[in-house]
């Protein structure tokens, strides 16, 4: 499948040291890419890396936004943009991107988001007969595309057309199975942290001189960060807020997050804002810091990660900040389902409950053991088990199992 030689994936079975130490020429198909920095744009660069680092060949096929290169290289990760024509956009990037799959004829295709890219990666496929992997990136992904106009026959094309699909929740799980996406093509991959780069601050004076980095105040500390899209209840954070703040008048919630990336002149890292009114934006208590570069130091600097999503994948900025140490609120749903467990490693709460939001909020404030305890107990749970390097590694095993069974197949027809 490499241009001019038999399939890296064919010869690593071929062989008896380990096949994952084989090169593979792999094509990776996101919707954005750096210099968007949002969390799934951050995993991938992360994965991209460890594979690029360990031998392997790694393309990002993404879409071209004005003033950024067709074709770059970062970190040794081989980047290459495809440009977006009208008036049908999605149209455009989705066979732009097939036909760079078909010109880079790799060892493995694999796209995060059931949507453009997976359709991409469709095309691709059948062009180049690589195996095909699908990551939906959040729960109701799936269900989303079925209610669409022919919905219900894309998902089952989705279904034939991928070879595996990894999930990064049980709830994914449970949502394609119901779909009827076959069992034996799923696998439970969950996103992972990059532990040597998000870790507790070494000392109280540490955390004490970041926070004032920052210009940060003392007191207990919480933080938001995240794209300001309404999936993600901003809102409902500010609300319940104004309700903490009033009992405990020390406590400061930041707030990280911005609409544009810097300078780019499109909608990108945030996405689109959710309404939010200056009353609540401007309350005593709350520090917009807009986007923030070093999120390492900032989570460092911080008491308390707070994620009130309605709807998550597995979040990143929710493992980066157990990693970092901290004790974390979050909704119930997506994948901190599988890991969280109400106040042994974090704090739970309903989806768009406001006073068990409020009431969490007010319980972590006031109780600096019970944060220290959580925070603890959150950084051994990701430690033990989300580590990026065990995500890189699953997703490689996988490549590899897919390449073995694409050549027996071949071989049996022949």
């Amino acid at each position: 499948m490499t241009s001019g030689s038999t399939s890296s994936l064919s010869r690593a079975t071929g062989r008896a040291e380990p096949a994952a130490l084989q090169p593979l020429r792999i094509c990776m198909i996101i919707s954005s890419y750096h210099p968007i920095v949002g969390g799934a744009e951050k995993q991938v660069a992360q994965l991209a890396g460890l594979m690029t680092g360990q031998g392997h060949e790694v393309y990002i096929l993404t879409r071209r936004y004005p003033g950024l290169a067709a074709a770059e290289t970062i970190d040794g990760v081989k980047v290459r943009r495809i440009a977006m024509r009208k008036p049908v956009k999605g149209v455009g990037f989705i066979l732009g991107a097939a036909r760079m799959v078909r010109e880079l004829n790799p060892d493995v295709i694999h796209c995060h988001s059931l949507f453009s890219p997976a359709l991409a990666g469709a095309l691709g496929k059948r062009w180049t007969n690589a195996p095909l992997l699908a990551k939906p990136m959040c729960g109701g992904e799936a269900t989303s595309i079925v209610r669409k106009p022919l919905g219900r026959q894309r998902l089952a094309y989705m279904a034939r057309a991928v070879d595996r699909f990894p999930m990064v929740s049980r709830e994914i799980e449970a949502e394609l199975t119901e779909l009827g996406v076959p069992a034996k093509k799923l696998r439970f991959i969950p996103n992972g942290v990059d532990g040597a780069r998000f870790c507790p601050a070494r000392t109280p004076v540490e955390k004490d001189k970041l926070r004032l980095s920052f210009g940060l105040p003392a007191g207990p500390l919480f933080l938001f960060a995240g794209r300001l899209a309404a999936q993600k209840r901003l809102p409902l954070l500010l609300e319940a807020w104004s309700d903490v703040r009033a009992r405990i008048p020390q406590a400061t919630l930041a707030i990280a997050g911005a609409n544009r990336a810097a300078g780019s002149g499109y909608e990108a890292t945030f996405g689109e804002g959710d309404e939010i009114s200056a009353a609540l934006l401007e309350q005593p208590g709350v520090r917009m810091l807009g986007h923030v570069a070093d999120m390492p130091n900032l989570l460092r600097a911080v008491d308390v990660f707070v994620l009130p999503s309605a709807r998550e994948g597995l979040s990143n900025a929710l493992l980066e900040a157990c990693a970092s140490g901290l004790a974390c609120i979050t909704a119930r749903t997506g994948g901190a389902m599988d890991f969280m467990r109400d106040g042994e490693n974090g704090l739970l709460f309903e989806v768009d409950d406001r006073q068990a939001l409020a009431t969490a909020l007010e319980r972590l404030a006031g109780d600096a053991e019970l944060r220290a305890r959580l925070g603890d107990a959150a950084l051994r749970t990701v430690a033990e088990s989300y580590d990026i390097r065990q995500t890189a590694s699953s997703l490689l095993a996988q490549y590899v199992e897919l390449g073995a069974g694409a050549r027996a197949a071949s071989a049996g027809r022949g």
